[in-house]
C-alpha cells in the first residue's frame, strides 16, 4: 500500500521494486549509513548495503547496493553493483553494474552506465545513458586504437591539420 511520505509525496510500495525477490530479501541490514544532516567529502568504500541521506561529495565504490533517500544529494561518481535512488539528488556519473532504480522525485544529472534502468515518472534525468551488459571499467581490455588513427580533434573520417 501506497503512504504519504513526511514531504507530502508518495512513497512506492515495497513491491514496485525492481530487485529479484532473493536479492530483496537477501541480508535486508543497512551496513552503512550516512544519516540526514550529515555532510561528508571523500571516498566511501562499503560492502553489502549503505544509505546515504545526508549530503556527499566524493566517489562511492562498491560491489553492493548503494540507496539514496529523499534528502540526500550527492555529488561525484558512483561506481557500485545496483543503485536505487529513492528521490535525492545526484550531481555526476554512475557505473551500476546490474541495476539504477530512479524513483520520483529524484534528480540525476550525469551519465548512466548499467544492466538495466527503471525510471519513474517525474524523475528528472539530464544526461545521456548505456545499457546493456556492463564490463567493470578496471578489467576492461586496452582500446586497440591508438593515437595516430585519429586526427587532432579526435575524428577519424577528417583530414588532419597537418
Amino acid at each position: 500500500m501506497r503512504g504519504k511520505s513526511p514531504r507530502g509525496q508518495l512513497t512506492p510500495a515495497s513491491g514496485l521494486s525492481t530487485l529479484n525477490p532473493a536479492m530483496q530479501e537477501h541480508d535486508p541490514v543497512i551496513h552503512a549509513l550516512l544519516g540526514a544532516g550529515t555532510r561528508y567529502e571523500g571516498k566511501l568504500f562499503f560492502e553489502g548495503r549503505a544509505r546515504i541521506d545526508g549530503d556527499f561529495k566524493g566517489e562511492v565504490l562498491s560491489e553492493g547496493l548503494l540507496i539514496v533517500g529523499e534528502e540526500a544529494t550527492i555529488k561525484g561518481a558512483i561506481r557500485v553493483h545496483t543503485l536505487i535512488v529513492r528521490g535525492g539528488t545526484i550531481e555526476g556519473d554512475i557505473h551500476a553494474t546490474e541495476l539504477v532504480e530512479l524513483h520520483a522525485p529524484a534528480q540525476v544529472r550525469g551519465d548512466i552506465r548499467t544492466r538495466a534502468l527503471f525510471m519513474d515518472k517525474g524523475v528528472l534525468f539530464d544526461g545521456s545513458c548505456v545499457m546493456g551488459e556492463v564490463v567493470d571499467l578496471d578489467n576492461r581490455p586496452p582500446s586497440p586504437h591508438s593515437a595516430e588513427d585519429t586526427s587532432p580533434d579526435g575524428y577519424k573520417d577528417q583530414p588532419s591539420r597537418n
